[in-house]
């Protein structure tokens, strides 16, 4: 396995470079030595210039593994080129059941409609490749290039989902002004959207700006009063000033998901604070009964019981 990897790392080398002269001594010499047959067929058809050919090897790679992702969608491409747009459409469809979230395949599939002249298919396709990737720069450009040459209106559903999904993936990434713009334009298109004042309010704790995020996190249970992490996040950030409200919160978040441990052991904390040692330890044992192995949830016990309760 290793000795394979480092040829397929060597032909990968070799393609960047554009010496293809390499990469076929070293598919012919080395591939086919240590690699799979499918694999062989794979990386000769990725050098071969010939279309008809090509299809050929993807295809005879695909009798071997009728699994391959990426022999489909190389086939897909190679079925376009030859403007068989119906078997591309098919080898993208196979490849979309095999991986239902593979962007490359939908962007794909969507410019083979494309090309058929199905534009809200296409449309359809390159929205959903976005969705799955808010980033995908390929995608985007063939969305805008669907634009320029046909008159369409997007979808607002999409657009709202797209900015939500740009903005989580903002704040993972930690671009939290970024994130920001992406959740406000969300709330451009849907003003009660709990989901971009939820993580508007995660983005805004991240960056300390406490007052924000709590009335971010208020908001978003405005609008939905089963947003169990809204009231465990907002409870956590108002628990030192607040322990009170925090109870508050750490008790609605447990009332919608009876097994949520952070929640107990926040509240578990809280009450320690107001010195309700008593109810504090009845969450923790709710903690112990449901973790076992609960490190945390035994220590502050066993410092709750010996300090304040002289157990």
């Amino acid at each position: 396995m290793k000795d394979k990897n480092k040829v397929i790392k060597r032909i990968v080398n070799s393609l960047n470079a554009n010496d293809y002269d390499s990469a076929h001594k070293i598919i012919e010499r080395d591939l086919k030595r240590f690699g799979e047959d499918e694999e062989y067929y794979f990386y000769l058809a990725l050098i071969t210039e010939n279309l008809e050919t090509k299809r050929e090897l993807y295809t005879k790679a695909l009798e071997i593994k009728p699994d391959f992702l990426d022999a489909y969608i190389n086939r897909g491409l190679v079925n376009n080129e030859l403007q068989d747009y119906e078997k591309s459409i098919l080898d993208y469809d196979k490849a979309i059941d095999l991986d239902s979230k593979c962007a490359l395949a939908y962007n794909n599939r969507g410019y083979t409609k494309y090309k058929q002249g199905d534009y809200e298919g296409a449309l359809k396709d390159y929205n959903k490749a976005i969705f799955l990737n808010p980033k995908f720069k390929m995608a985007m450009d063939n969305k805008a290039q669907l634009f320029l040459n046909v008159c369409m209106e997007d979808d607002r559903d999409f657009s709202e989902k797209y900015y939500l999904s740009l903005g989580i993936s903002e704040v993972n990434s930690g671009n939290f002004p970024e994130a920001i713009r992406s959740f406000d334009e969300v709330l451009k298109y849907n003003p009660k959207s709990d989901l971009a004042f939820f993580y508007k309010g995660i983005t805004y704790h991240s960056l300390g700006r406490d007052k924000e995020a709590y009335e971010c996190y208020t908001q978003a249970l405005e609008y939905n009063k089963k947003m169990t992490d809204a009231y465990f996040n907002r409870g956590q950030l108002i628990l030192k000033e607040n322990p009170k409200e925090a109870i508050d919160d750490f008790v609605s978040a447990i009332a919608l998901d009876s097994k949520f441990i952070d929640a107990y052991y926040a509240l578990a904390a809280a009450q320690k604070t107001l010195g309700l040692y008593e109810e504090a330890v009845k969450n923790l044992d709710k903690i112990i009964e449901l973790e076992p192995q609960a490190v945390n949830a035994k220590a502050l016990k066993k410092l709750i019981l010996t300090k304040y309760l002289n157990r």
